[in-house]
């Protein structure tokens, strides 16, 4: 044929070339969404797969706290036969006994339970008038001394909470003194233990000092907290009384539990204006309480701690707390 013209051959040629650059074409794009429909599945497999463990999770968290509320109920079904029974409290009693890890379901389950009697309440050193409390800020000056700890911060811990602005003593801090920080001093009484965190110089050295010694609870119109005799920790009646020896409070632990104070009101040790006015303190019984539950079910680990009053078997909750880390 002539130039110009194409042979049968070679437009059949051509034709067979676009024909495969088509094919070719439509291949890549059904590789491509393929592709883009397996990327899919597999988001969406994924969404799913961590959908359904926030829902296990979720459960599973519902199970722990809800069998740290079953070990609180129990908790206050024994504070309040403990009550009936109308004996002092003591660290032989029921309620004072850890109780050991049980499983439930598929978790497991601990508790116990702590009167707050045994310690000394931070609270007490400042009065309802917002001034300090000279004897109880003396008293845990002694307390802080024994376990090492600056006696300054009494008076930080002072200023923190009395209604002046008034520096206390060489240890005072006041406003001036959280200059850096975005809050200042609260004047008035403390609500939670951590937030001594709070305070100028409370550190985890300090707090881990003060720990099983000190509490924070409600006080009211300047009633001050009793102090168990039966279940208080030596280094706490040291600091009550200064007079007390090593030997008596070795003898005094060694005659507990006690059902009255009686015995004890004519030691030497109990003598003189102090020593009466922290012998007045003390009690055989308790009305505070803090019940700690810990609750493990599978990934959830829930730990609360519960803030009980009680006046005869009328239980009052003081607060609820999630607690995040080990007491």
């Amino acid at each position: 044929m002539g130039d110009g013209i194409l042979s049968g051959v070679e437009m059949s040629q051509i034709l067979h070339i676009k024909q495969t650059h088509e094919r070719g074409a439509a291949l890549i794009i059904v590789l491509g969404l393929v592709a883009v429909i397996a990327g899919w599945a597999a988001t969406a497999a994924y969404e799913d797969m961590v959908s359904l463990r926030r829902a296990e999770n979720s459960i599973l968290a519902m199970k722990a706290e809800l069998a740290c509320l079953s070990v609180f109920e129990l908790a206050k079904a024994g504070l309040k036969q403990d009550a009936r029974d109308g004996r002092g409290d003591n660290l032989e009693e029921d309620w004072a006994q850890s109780a050991v890890p049980f499983p439930i379901d598929d978790g497991l389950v601990a508790g116990d339970v702590v009167d707050v009697n045994r310690y000394l309440n931070l609270n007490d050193l400042v009065g309802a008038n917002g001034q300090a409390i000279l004897p109880m800020v003396e008293m845990t000056k002694r307390l802080f001394m024994a376990k090492d700890v600056d006696v300054g911060l009494v008076d930080a811990l002072v200023d923190w909470m009395d209604a002046d602005s008034i520096p206390f003593g060489p240890g005072g801090i006041e406003d001036s003194g959280y200059f850096s920080q975005d809050y200042m001093v609260k004047n008035a009484p403390l609500d939670r233990l951590n937030e001594l965190r709070l305070i100028a110089g409370y550190n985890q050295d300090v707090m881990a000092s003060l720990k099983d010694l000190v509490v924070v609870w409600p006080v009211v119109a300047d009633v001050y907290s009793k102090v168990n005799i039966n279940t208080v920790e030596v280094d706490v009646l040291l600091a009550m009384f200064p007079n007390l020896s090593d030997v008596d409070a070795a003898s005094i632990f060694s005659d507990r539990p006690y059902d009255q104070l009686s015995g004890l009101q004519t030691a030497a040790w109990a003598q003189g204006a102090a020593g009466k006015l922290m012998f007045s303190r003390l009690s055989v019984s308790s009305d505070g309480f803090m019940v700690r539950a810990h609750a493990l079910f599978g990934r959830a680990d829930w730990r609360e701690e519960y803030g009980l009053s009680r006046q005869g078997e009328n239980l009052t909750l003081r607060w609820r707390e999630r607690l995040l880390w080990q007491p």
